[in-house]
């Protein structure tokens, strides 16, 4: 679950991590309370917040110098399309301005603690070089970059951190904070249930280091332990189609593609999204149903990938070993009706009652391809979207 910058420096705050002090404004008029009450002779920054990096790059982080100017900024960005790499060309408006008083920088680090799947370990990721896209550095410079791996057994340890601390090349007080900001972001990965914390920048300010910016995801799967952080969930910022899969309890990724995937099971849904991608095409979205699939669940899988307005035909492959494949098949066979779809379908189902999946169907009154196998499936969409044929 992502996390908004002014909601990542609230948990900075929890762990002792210093930030500027800022406040969050949803219209003008609390953007004018704000600059009275907290700012008034005062230069400051007004930050969109929006779950995208690049602000700044789109527009989205503007300086002002007084009360005036800070709500003739606000009036700018509020409402603004922002487009970044991470969004794409859909963007994402702004609803919401975070609002600083602007630091003096003397130097910016970057700064990071995730997950490295190749390793399965914490590690935590850092630059001397702070302030510029950490993936762009690591195309032009990636040498610069520091991974300091956390041993899970052993934890935390000053000794280890100390040595990438001294490649900061800071002085003794800095690299003392940096060390002490680097646990204590420990201390918030493992507490909180994180998989991403960054710091970008750290900044170097009147001899203090500060988190000017800050993202955090955290561990939906783990929310059930921190049942006070799903309310910072902003679903407005949420991909609509991920969001409603989400709430009836299924797995859904929007892709740029145009052959939807419905699949039970995260390996299915890969290996089918490899095999699309293997002879030629483009997946539309991942899709994994979970393994408990009700005849309402299947109906609402389908109904979720035909939603996405660049879905030109539907791969269903479908394994059952605990799920009853055949109230899958009723289920996608009575939303093809009632949707009345027309682009191809092709489904391969096997498993527990498949021979009366494969019935439902047939019969089905909206002509469903069958297929023996995944790739057999994908072949048979392929061709027919060749044909430009519907159904």
């Amino acid at each position: 679950m992502n996390l908004h910058e002014y909601q990542a420096k609230q948990f900075f705050k929890k762990y002792n991590i210093d930030v500027p002090e800022g406040f969050l404004a949803n219209n003008l008029n609390e953007v004018k309370q704000i600059m009275e009450d907290h700012f008034l002779n005062d230069r400051v920054v007004l930050k969109a917040q929006i779950h995208s990096g690049g602000r700044g790059k789109a527009g989205g982080v503007l300086l002002a110098d007084n009360c005036d100017e800070a709500i003739d900024k606000a009036k700018e960005l509020f409402g603004k399309k922002l487009v970044t790499k991470q969004t794409g060309p859909s963007g994402k408006i702004v609803k919401k301005i975070y609002i600083e008083k602007q630091s003096n920088i003397d130097r910016e680090i970057y700064l990071s603690e995730l997950i490295d799947t190749n390793t399965g370990k914490h590690t935590f990721v850092v630059c001397k070089d702070g302030g510029t896209s950490i993936e762009e550095l690591a195309e032009t410079n990636p040498e610069a970059i520091i991974k300091l791996a956390i041993d899970p057994d052993l934890g935390f340890n000053v000794d280890n951190t100390l040595s990438v601390s001294k490649k900061m090349e800071l002085d003794e007080n800095n690299t003392k904070q940096f060390v002490s900001i680097m646990q204590r972001m420990h201390e918030m990965f493992i507490k909180e249930d994180c998989t991403l914390i960054e710091v970008n920048p750290l900044a170097l300010c009147d001899d203090k280091l500060i988190a000017l910016d800050g993202k955090v995801i955290l561990d939906s799967d783990a929310l059930f332990r921190h049942q006070e952080n799903i309310s910072l969930q902003d679903k407005d910022e949420e991909d609509p189609l991920e969001l409603q899969a989400s709430e009836n309890g299924m797995n859904y990724v929007s892709l740029d593609g145009n052959i939807a995937c419905i699949c039970n099971g995260a390996g299915l849904g890969m290996s089918t999204m490899d095999t699309i991608y293997h002879y030629g095409g483009k997946p539309a979205n991942f899709m994994d149903t979970g393994g408990t699939i009700t005849i309402e669940k299947a109906y609402k899988a389908f109904e979720i990938v035909t939603r996405a307005s660049n879905v030109e035909a539907v791969v269903i492959n479908i394994f059952g070993g605990i799920a009853r494949t055949d109230l899958i098949a009723e289920g996608v066979c009575k939303a093809i009706e009632d949707l009345d779809y027309k682009k191809p379908v092709v489904a391969r189902i096997e498993g527990n009652k498949a021979e009366i999946a494969h019935e439902t169907l047939k019969n089905c009154k909206v002509k469903i391809t069958l297929a023996e196998n995944c790739s057999d499936a994908v072949i048979k969409v392929l061709d027919l979207l060749n044909k430009g044929e519907n159904q």
